[in-house]
C-alpha cells in the first residue's frame, strides 16, 4: 500500500516557494553556476547601463560646479566617486562580455597541461 503524503502548512509551502525562487535568484547571479538561466535579462542591463550614464552626467556636472566655483577641496570626492563610476562601468562590461571572456578559465587550462609551460 502506497503511503499518503501529508499535506504541508502553509508556512511550509511559503517557506519552500522562497527557497526556490531564491535559488534561482543565486544560480542567474552565481558566475560559478553551472545553471541554463545564468544571463541577466536585457532589461537589467539597461537598467544599470541608464544609471551609469546618469552617474557620469552628475560626475561631470559636480567636476563642472567645482571649477566654476573655484572650491578646489571637493576635488577629492569627486575622484572617489569616478572611481565608483569605473566599477560600476567594469560590472556592466563584466555583464555584457563576461561569457566572451570565460570560456576556459586559467585554472583548468594548466590542469588540462594546456599552459605555455606544460609543452615539453
Amino acid at each position: 500500500m502506497l503511503a499518503q503524503q501529508q499535506p504541508q502548512s502553509r508556512w511550509t509551502a511559503f517557506v519552500e516557494r522562497w527557497d526556490g525562487r531564491l535559488e534561482r535568484f543565486r544560480e542567474s547571479v552565481d558566475p560559478f553556476s553551472q545553471g541554463s538561466e545564468r544571463r541577466m535579462k536585457p532589461w537589467a542591463i539597461v537598467a544599470l547601463s541608464v544609471g551609469l550614464v546618469v552617474f557620469a552626467a552628475l560626475i561631470g556636472f559636480g567636476g563642472w560646479w567645482i571649477y566654476d566655483h573655484h572650491k578646489w577641496a571637493l576635488i577629492w570626492p569627486l575622484l572617489k566617486v569616478g572611481k565608483l563610476l569605473a566599477v560600476g562601468v567594469a560590472i556592466v562590461a563584466a555583464i555584457l562580455f563576461g561569457g566572451n571572456l570565460t570560456k576556459q578559465p586559467q585554472i583548468e587550462q594548466t590542469q588540462n597541461g594546456d599552459a605555455a609551460g606544460s609543452k615539453g
